[in-house]
């Protein structure tokens, strides 16, 4: 009876984390995952969320680590649910090239937010997902 406890203890993966499973690279019945492998991805539901973003040249300017943000998410009427407050984290140190559009050159800032949901004026709260 110990040895299948065992057996079933090495099969089930517990998460550190409350939250959503993104991809999952495993998919084979009796698959080997060698060591260090990745299994999947897991989305953490109640942290903070990182936003990238992209900002033009000729405004990176008017932006510094440490600023207040106000990312506005656009699947979401800003006039009805508001928009996630945050604070800008790091902004990259050259310009990057995008990787569609060739000629658009922008730099990458990190927003952390300060929640993973949007609020409406009654209250009641929308939350949002990465991905």
């Amino acid at each position: 009876m110990k040895g299948r406890e065992d057996s079933l203890t090495r099969l089930t993966f517990n998460a550190p984390v409350r939250g959503i499973v993104k991809d999952i690279d495993v998919t084979t019945v009796g698959g080997v995952i060698p060591p260090n492998g990745k299994l999947m991805s897991l989305v953490p539901l109640d942290d903070q969320m990182v936003v990238e973003a992209k900002i033009s040249p000729r405004d990176v300017a008017f932006i510094h680590p440490g600023q207040k943000a106000l990312v506005k998410i656009t699947a979401y009427d800003y006039s009805i649910y508001g928009g996630l407050t945050g604070e800008v984290t790091m902004i990259s140190p050259d310009t990057l090239q995008d990787e569609v559009k060739r000629d658009v050159y922008y730099y990458r800032v990190y927003i952390r937010t300060d929640s993973n949901h949007l609020t409406n004026k009654q209250g009641k709260e929308f939350p949002v997902f990465p991905g």
